[in-house]
């Protein structure tokens, strides 16, 4: 699906991506999930699924959890956790995009959109 942001229409994550132009490991986590929550309209999405992506475009995280865990912790909040899925410190947990962390990669967006 193909949603446009400042004037423009990106048909894949790598377009996204590109244009995002995320500088830390932890801001790239914040555009992939972006693309899937926004784009790809998943209510939420786990860590392997942002990390995969990421993986493709030669950018994956030393540690996803981590950058995920800074984007819950800044305030304010850029990720939540909505579930985790076991009992197990390793279950598979869930997470989405706050308000606030939709804001941060369309800011990201408008830094980088052509002049009119």
């Amino acid at each position: 699906m193909a949603i446009p942001v400042h004037g423009r229409t990106f048909l894949d994550f790598p377009e996204l991506f590109d244009d995002a132009n995320p500088q830390t490991s932890v801001d790239r986590a914040l555009v992939a999930a972006y693309w899937f929550q926004v784009h790809e309209g998943a209510e939420d999405w786990d860590s392997q699924t942002v990390n995969t992506a990421l993986k493709h475009l030669g950018h994956q995280s030393s540690n996803v959890t981590r950058d995920l865990d800074a984007l819950i912790g800044r305030t304010p909040r850029f990720v939540i956790q909505v579930r985790k899925d076991g009992s197990t410190r390793q279950a598979r947990k869930r997470y989405k995009l706050t308000r606030e962390g939709t804001k941060a990669v369309e800011q990201m967006l408008s830094a980088t959109a052509p002049l009119s």
